[in-house]
């Protein structure tokens, strides 16, 4: 029997299609085994969103190829995409898979192991190849229109796209029979959900057909009326997208968790102006606001980008008081990396990157402070937690609560899986030591 690995970097959305895409040939009768293992297939899901992540994705693709040098080693995601467009090879790789034709690759490498293959191959099933039967990842959207100045995404996804309802709704039942607690919610602009529908309907065009879902909000609640579901969560939406209607669902879905990861960026005008990005700051900490009041026990997480080209030190200065005052309960700080074709590539005012790491430093402190502080507003209280296994520590359980707090815990191993009551007693390094209620 013949063996796959992938190794996936990047977003959520690559995760869900490498789960995809090990699902296809576990059903095509290959074993799977883990990237450091030989295998006769590597599959390597590449990021081209920062430079770091191309660099990181060309450095596995050649580890892999040198680990079995026979293996066929397929390279796809959005480093193949962006190499596509700049006219960069991989030297080492047997196929090159564009974006969009990713889930296909099973069936095509699949052909090149015919003889190798028993002529009643067994259907199987693969695990999710993040952990146990806990969360589900569910892909509803790709593509991107928003075009930041900053960003190749909309290069290497292309147009906005949503999947029918019919068939996100299937694979949630799915994911709710097969034990998955926890439904997380993902896409590249995942607040786009099913504006294409609405599009197409008005041009006489029916991708959708059947489709009586309009939008994201819409959608939640569907998937929150699957029985068995318990948790739904939202991967990444922007600040433009969180409406109204979306607010309101969200309060009022029991199954919804109290947490938003909304990108900020920036909180000086001017970068955003100059990102491109659709709103200003006081936009952004009236939405926040508006969110809170509305959702209970809310919390809102965020990506934050420091040195982006023209940020002085008086935006970055006015980036930490909007960070303080909105509370973030947790931050992805990360530096500008300029990427090819985009506007801000060619800007002559590039932030010298020993600037760029001392601001990521100095936001990245303000961040542990604050995930820190919104912990401690909740030590004392009893709170669900959907609780996984800790690794290397047996007899020990982590999880997180509803609005995102990491916690750690003592318990069996016949509580992962299960969404249990948690006391919150004290901060733990980055975490929240609890015992069970």
């Amino acid at each position: 029997m013949p063996t796959v690995a992938c190794a996936t970097l990047g977003c959520k959305v690559n995760q869900y299609e490498s789960d995809r895409i090990l699902a296809g040939f576990a059903e095509r009768g290959f074993s799977i085994v883990a990237a450091e293992a030989p295998a006769d297939v590597y599959v390597i899901n590449t990021c081209s969103v920062t430079s770091v992540a191309e660099a990181k994705s060309r450095k596995l693709i050649r580890k892999l190829a040198k680990q079995n040098p026979g293996a066929t080693v397929v390279v796809t995601g959005c480093d193949a995409e962006m190499a596509r467009l700049v006219g960069r090879t991989f030297p080492d790789a047997t196929l090159i898979v564009a974006n969009d034709a990713k889930l296909d690759i099973p069936r095509r490498v699949a052909d090149r192991f015919a003889s190798r293959m028993s002529a009643e191959a067994p259907v199987t099933s693969v695990q999710p190849s993040h952990g146990p039967r806990i969360r589900r990842v569910i892909k509803v959207q790709d593509g991107c229109d928003m075009f930041c100045t900053y960003c190749s995404v909309p290069l290497t996804r292309g147009e906005v796209r949503s999947r029918s309802a019919r068939d996100i709704l299937a694979e949630v039942a799915s994911a709710v029979a097969t034990g998955h607690r926890e439904i997380v919610l993902t896409g590249v602009l995942l607040g786009s959900y099913g504006r294409d529908f609405c599009q197409s309907q008005a041009t006489g065009e029916h991708p959708g057909s059947g489709n009586a879902v309009e939008d994201l909000p819409s959608l939640i609640k569907e998937i929150a009326a699957v029985p068995g579901v318990e948790r739904i969560r939202l991967s990444s939406i922007e600040p433009p997208q969180v409406s109204e209607r979306l607010l309101d669902a969200a309060a009022q879905i029991a199954a919804f968790t109290p947490h938003l990861h909304i990108p900020l960026q920036s909180g000086d005008d001017g970068v955003l102006a100059a990102m491109n990005r659709p709103y200003t700051r006081s936009e952004y900490r009236d939405l926040c606001r508006r969110a809170c009041s509305t959702i209970e026990d809310l919390a809102i997480t965020t990506d934050v980008m420091v040195g982006f080209p023209g940020e002085t030190d008086q935006a970055f200065e006015n980036k930490l008081d909007l960070v303080r005052e909105i509370g973030f309960t947790r931050m992805h700080v990360f530096r500008y990396s300029p990427r090819p074709l985009t506007v801000a590539a060619s800007r002559t005012d590039q932030v010298p990157e020993s600037v760029r790491a001392q601001r990521a430093n100095r936001l990245g402190q303000v961040a542990r402070d604050l995930q820190l502080a919104f912990a401690r507003r909740y030590l004392g209280r009893t709170m669900d937690v959907l609780a996984e296994p800790l690794r290397d520590s047996p007899g020990w359980l982590a999880g997180y609560t509803p609005n995102y707090i990491r916690v750690v815990f003592e318990g069996r191993p016949s509580a992962v899986g299960q969404i249990v009551p948690v006391r919150l007693l004290r901060i733990r390094g980055a975490a929240v030591l609890g015992e069970l209620s």
